[in-house]
């Protein structure tokens, strides 16, 4: 018996090429890497005092300006969650430790 499936297209094996890359990236971006100078007392901290809620995201996945503004944002979340507030001196500890090692 003979087979009719058509060949392949080039758009076709380009289409699978690309969900499998779309796959990969996403599998890769779900990875999670260690908090860069993890056994830092601010980077423990970090990881302590935001870990609360939800795991610690590596501070290269923002700006330090955009940390600037995602800290107050979640302080106001740990407020509404009756957490206890970030002191003075561990949200600087906390926005030094991120600015530092964040994306430029």
């Amino acid at each position: 018996m003979r087979d009719f499936r058509a060949e392949p297209t080039i758009t076709d094996r380009l289409a699978v090429i690309a969900i499998w890359m779309t796959f990969a990236i996403a599998l890769a971006g779900c990875t999670k890497k260690p908090l860069p100078n993890a056994y830092s007392p601010q980077a423990m901290l970090y990881a302590d005092r935001c870990g609360q809620c939800h795991a610690a995201y590596n501070p290269h996945t923002m700006t330090a300006d955009m940390w600037r503004i995602q800290v107050p944002m979640m302080e106001d979340k740990m407020r509404q969650a009756g957490l206890p507030p970030l002191t003075n001196d561990e949200r600087s500890a906390i926005l030094d430790y991120l600015a530092h090692y964040a994306s430029k």
